[in-house]
């Protein structure tokens, strides 16, 4: 703006960087000089983990931990790679999440069954169809004779079932299934990615859980957008370098609508359209856990509660590591529609 502040002494200013990623900058030479370079280390996943499931209150924390860590480094080792597979510390976190809520709505359950549990059915919903059998696999290897079955609601079930054949769709059980994982997923992350080719029903998965909360009379909303349809500017807002005024963008003005909308009902945003490291990168913020999108007039919006954003993709080849381990990923296999 031109302006012209002077700082008190106690003030600091920090930068982090990742300069290796697309859609980043390297910081000019005479800037680096004036910062004190701080390299950071991989973090002790086993310990953060640990520490972690004594918060949710597991006893047996130490040794689950082991487990979990793991089945998570042999995922990575032995699985296909995957652009949409993510075994950093946020999946890790989001289990946990999940491991303590179920701990706590059914506290008789031994620890290792609900741990188990957690780790099958938040993972299964993301893992090819080729690579289901090694991940259980592998789960039967850690947590040997434990079959615990699925968690379900069959109330919810039906209820979906009925919305499907109210949308003229055919209410497979697979199809409702992922239905039902989707809205799991919107329990434990507020950005989730429905990654699949073309045609393998990734927007009536949505529509069917939306047209189920219609019917549950939860007064949902959703807007959906093409954020590669429009600039960078035109999506988020841009301030003219002549007038110095403020241009809303279409990705801002609906997030702020969304915002201030009264109601307790979901609140979807649906970006439609593949992945581009230059926009998806400024969500970086929104999709963590700060949930707060930084404008460059400087205003900022907070995702309420009852917000969630939505991206339906076909891969996520040009995404990042920093962007994919910040959402829940609901894979749609093609054999999942018969």
């Amino acid at each position: 703006m031109g302006e012209i502040i002077s700082l008190i002494p106690t003030v600091g200013i920090f930068i982090t960087m990742n300069p290796g990623y697309a859609g980043r900058t390297e910081l000019p030479e005479n800037l680096k000089a004036l910062f004190r370079p701080c390299a950071m280390v991989v973090p002790d996943f086993e310990l953060i983990c640990e520490i972690m499931l004594v918060a949710e209150g597991f006893q047996e924390a130490r040794l689950l931990a082991r487990k979990f860590i793991t089945l998570y480094t042999l995922c990575k080792e032995l699985l296909s790679k995957q652009d949409h597979y993510d075994w950093g510390l946020r999946a890790i976190k989001s289990v946990l999440v999940v491991a303590g809520s179920l701990k706590r709505s059914d506290r008789e359950r031994p620890e290792d069954q609900v741990l188990m549990r957690a780790l099958r059915d938040f993972n299964i919903p993301k893992i090819v169809t080729d690579d289901v059998p090694v991940f259980m696999g592998l789960i039967g290897d850690l947590f040997p004779a434990l079959d615990v079955p699925r968690k379900r609601s069959p109330d919810f079930e039906r209820l979906i079932r009925k919305s499907a054949i109210e949308l003229k769709l055919q209410p497979e059980d697979n199809f409702i299934l992922k239905v039902v994982q989707l809205e799991e997923l919107f329990a434990v992350r507020h950005s989730v990615f429905i990654v699949g080719f073309a045609g393998t029903g990734k927007s009536q998965v949505w529509k069917t859980l939306f047209k189920t909360y219609q019917n549950q009379k939860r007064k949902p909303h959703f807007n959906d957008l093409d954020p590669k349809a429009v600039t960078n500017d035109e999506l988020f807002g841009i301030i003219n370098p002549a007038t110095r005024e403020w241009k809303d963008g279409l990705f801002s003005v609906i997030m702020r609508d969304q915002a201030n909308m009264g109601g307790t009902g979901p609140k979807w945003i649906v970006l439609d359209g593949d992945i581009d490291p230059m926009w998806i990168e400024s969500l970086n913020t929104v999709m963590d856990d700060n949930k707060v999108l930084t404008l460059a007039s400087n205003e900022r919006i907070a995702l309420t509660k009852e917000m969630r954003l939505l991206f339906e993709i076909s891969n996520l080849r040009t995404a990042t590591p920093a962007t994919v381990s910040r959402a829940g990923i609901l894979y749609i296999n093609p054999q999942d529609l018969g």
